[in-house]
């Protein structure tokens, strides 16, 4: 990664995406005044530790690179800074999450959240919540097949746990097997997708494979990979309960399996254990909620999440 030289977060202000504001560069001083302090350069190792739940992993893993590996040289008012990112990244179980998280003795910086959490849950563990993208699961099948015409979620839970086996139990006509495709996280295991862990009879492939849906295979799959394809027309993303899977339907909720992901992290991140310096904060969400954040989401993985 190149070195940079701002933007960095001083007095004067830019908005950018989602309402953040970052501080920009403000160097020189002002005809009549003292001559200013000596300039101060910081050469230091920083790091950021992102944790997340299993099924946000393939999405997110990655997340904490954007910095890039090379020297990060930055200014803010008379402090010059270089910096070599070194930010970790953690699976963790939901319900361990807060509880490393927050409050007094957090230990990680922040987290991600496939779901709001309840003003509750804020208030006790002292975090704040940003949106930072949106996606939905989807039910994948060939562009001319019945299933196209949508599913009910009684109907598109039977296809998920094994008990419709044939497209005669919902369509009727000609006997057709029902063929369920999965595709597997980085460990080999079947994605979390639709809430499940498990899927009954399907067969797990890669991501690439979730498109080969023809005769009565079905396929579940995030609507940030499958977006393209459905518009370039060789599959359909399946309508349930009368919703297509769109990004609008995803942006207004009323398509039942979007979600949001939001990112969490403590509104007095300079106190307790765990605790960073406001300089590092403000240069990470730099990235994060900023162009360099924007490209990866849009485009990290084969995957266009949907910015808020």
């Amino acid at each position: 990664m190149s070195a940079r030289s701002g933007p960095g977060y001083s007095r004067t202000m830019i908005n950018v995406r989602r309402g953040l504001v970052v501080g920009t560069l403000a160097l020189g001083c002002t005809a009549g005044l003292a001559s200013p302090a000596p300039a101060k350069t910081v050469t230091d190792t920083w790091q950021i530790s992102l944790q997340m739940p299993p099924q946000l992993w393939d999405d997110a893993a990655s997340l904490g690179n954007i910095p890039g590996d090379g020297i990060d040289a930055f200014t803010v008012g008379t402090t010059k800074y270089r910096i070599r990112w070194a930010n970790a990244t953690v699976r963790q179980l939901p319900k361990y999450m807060l509880r490393q998280q927050g409050g007094k003795y957090g230990t990680t910086t922040a987290g991600l959240y496939d779901r709001p959490l309840a003003k509750k849950q804020l208030t006790k563990f002292t975090l704040k919540q940003r949106l930072l993208w949106l996606d939905a699961d989807v039910l994948l099948a060939d562009a001319g097949s019945p299933v196209c015409q949508g599913l009910t979620t009684a109907q598109l839970t039977g296809v998920l746990d094994g008990s419709v086996t044939d497209w005669q139990q919902v369509f009727g006509g000609q006997a057709q097997a029902v063929s369920l495709r999965v595709p597997v996280d980085y460990l080999g295991k079947p994605r979390i997708l639709f809430g499940r862990k498990v899927y009954p009879g399907a067969q797990t492939t890669t991501d690439g494979g979730t498109l080969s849906v023809t005769g009565g295979a079905v396929a579940v799959q995030k609507l940030s990979y499958a977006a393209r394809y459905v518009a370039a027309g060789g599959v359909c993303a399946v309508p349930i309960d009368g919703v297509a899977p769109t990004e609008q339907t995803t942006r207004d909720r009323s398509y039942a399996h979007s979600y949001g992901v939001y990112y969490v992290d403590r509104k007095k991140p300079t106190k307790g254990i765990g605790a960073k310096p406001a300089p590092l904060l403000k240069r990470w969400e730099y990235f994060l909620f900023g162009p360099v954040g924007d490209s990866f989401l849009t485009s990290a993985g084969g995957r266009q999440r949907y910015l808020p």
